[in-house]
C-alpha cells in the first residue's frame, strides 16, 4: 500500500512538473454526509482532491471520518462506533454541452479502519459490552455530480463500495455514503 502511494504521489509529481499552472488543475471539494444504511446512522465529513489531466482525465483522492449520530437505539448505548477511509484514484468526467454540469466517476482504491464500542443494558439481564476494531481493504466507485463553471461549484456524492467479502452484498450496501459539499478550484 505504501508503494502504490509513493508511486501515485511520483505520477503527480511528474504531471505537475512542466505545466503552465499546476495549481488551477487542483480542485479541493469538502462535504458532509452519512452513511444512512448502516446502524447505527452515520454522519461524516469528507474531503475529496482532483487533479484534472490532460482530456477529461481525473486524479483524485479522498479521506472520509464517519461518527456514530445516535447513542442509544433499542437498550443498546454506543460508546464509540466511528469509519476513517483514505482512497487513491483515476477516473473520468463527462460535461453538459455548456459544461455547467459535470459528472465524474472515479475507480477509487485505498484502506478503512472500522472500530465500535457498544453496551447492552437490558433490564433484567447483566450488562454486556462489545468492542471490536478492523482495517479492511476499501475498493469503490466514486460518482461526482458537480454545478457550476466558475471557481466554486455545488457537488453531490455517492460511493459505492465493493467487498467481495462474507455477506456480500449486505456488507456493500451498509458502507454506501452520500455526501454533498462544494468545490473550489485553486488559482494560481
Amino acid at each position: 500500500m505504501r508503494n502504490l502511494f509513493f508511486i501515485g504521489l511520483l505520477l503527480l509529481t511528474i504531471s505537475l512538473h512542466g505545466q503552465e499552472q499546476p495549481l488551477s488543475r487542483f480542485t479541493i471539494k469538502p462535504a458532509v454526509g452519512a452513511l444512512p444504511w448502516s446502524l447505527p446512522v452515520k454522519g461524516l465529513a469528507a474531503v475529496s482532491i482532483e487533479y484534472s489531466l490532460k482530456g477529461n482525465w481525473v486524479l483524485g483522492a479522498r479521506a472520509m471520518l464517519a461518527s456514530a449520530g445516535a447513542k442509544n437505539t433499542y437498550n443498546v448505548e454506543t460508546n464509540y462506533s466511528f469509519q476513517l477511509s483514505h482512497q487513491l484514484g483515476v477516473g473520468y468526467t463527462m460535461t453538459g454541452p455548456k459544461k455547467f454540469v459535470r459528472l465524474t466517476m472515479l475507480a477509487m482504491g485505498g484502506v478503512r479502519r472500522i472500530a465500535f464500542k457498544e453496551t447492552l443494558d437490558y433490564p433484567g439481564l447483566e450488562k454486556i459490552t462489545t468492542k471490536s476494531s478492523t482495517t479492511m481493504p476499501d475498493v469503490g466507485l466514486l460518482l461526482d455530480w458537480s454545478l457550476g463553471r466558475k471557481r466554486h461549484t455545488f457537488n453531490a456524492k455517492v460511493y459505492l463500495p465493493f467487498y467481495p467479502f462474507e455477506e456480500y452484498p449486505v456488507s456493500t450496501f451498509q458502507h454506501i455514503s452520500m455526501e454533498m459539499g462544494m468545490g473550489i478550484r485553486l488559482k494560481r
